[in-house]
């Protein structure tokens, strides 16, 4: 059985030589716009920004007029007109940026997102109208992301029900944040996630997020839909771990232990689209 581990181990490794190579992503910059807005990206990857019309740059910062000194671009316009960003290795968590030059980003909306760590979770858009959520009601799944999209007006997001808030998250929505985004906690599967808007509640500006679970593959420790070397990793990671001494995501048979019979079972569907 040792021997059986240590080939694995060899395979996996071998497998997972050249995983992490960055990959090139264009983002275009019009006249007020990036394009792709909401661009899914990997530590490593390489982003670059081309100018199409006017005068931009690309600032990484949450709120319109603050920097997280991640990204600072030069002016993209007719003469300089494209920059280009790594993904740090050690990035984690999603990167949003705006084009700080005039009023673009409070009033021409001209904002993004780098998003990390989606192990190809869906994306859900939702959008302020009126006094209304746009759509009102959508479901999810954990590991999905949910961006609240500014469509006019003051708001925010706020958890809880009732007008009442939970304190789990209560962002404002307006031109000067033009987007609030959410990833769905992998421990809220068959949870009801309700919200309102704080200024407008009373006039029923309210929604909710149906949190599902559809992962028929316990392999799929990563939640990537795919039973891939990134999984053999990751149970490699944890293997000999007591689960009740301490969290593991690895207990693919569900007997408190990380071990051989986990790995057996991951080899047995190994490649497996879920």
């Amino acid at each position: 059985m040792k021997k059986q581990f240590a080939t694995t181990l060899t395979i996996c490794l071998s497998l997972s030589a050249g995983a992490f190579a960055g990959v090139d992503h264009q983002v275009e910059v019009g006249n007020t716009y990036y394009d792709p807005q909401w661009l899914e990206v990997n530590p490593g990857d390489v982003i670059t920004w081309t100018r199409t019309e006017g005068s931009h740059n690309v600032i990484s910062g949450a709120i319109c007029g603050e920097t997280d000194g991640q990204i600072s671009s030069p002016t993209l316009n007719g003469t300089n007109t494209s920059f280009t960003w790594t993904v740090p290795a050690d990035a984690t968590e999603n990167i949003e940026y705006y084009c700080s030059i005039s009023s673009h980003c409070a009033n021409g909306n001209q904002y993004g997102a780098l998003i990390l760590g989606n192990n190809n979770g869906e994306i859900h858009i939702v959008s302020t109208n009126g006094f209304t959520f746009d759509p009102p009601s959508i479901t999810v799944s954990p590991g999905d992301l949910v961006i609240f999209e500014h469509g006019g007006g003051f708001h925010s997001v706020t958890f809880g029900e009732d007008c009442v808030s939970d304190g789990t998250l209560d962002e404002e929505l307006s031109s000067s944040n033009g987007a609030v985004l959410w990833r769905v906690p992998e421990d809220m599967a068959g949870v009801t996630q309700n919200y309102f808007c704080n200024p407008h509640c009373g006039f029923g500006m309210v929604g909710s997020i149906e949190i599902i679970d559809d992962n028929d593959c316990p392999s799929d420790v990563d939640g990537d839909n795919d039973i891939d070397v990134d999984d053999l990793l990751s149970l490699l990671g944890e293997f000999g771990t007591d689960c009740s001494a301490e969290d593991c995501t690895c207990d693919v048979d569900g007997n408190g232990f990380v071990d051989v019979n986990d790995l057996l079972e991951m080899l047995g569907v190994y490649g497996t689209n879920c």
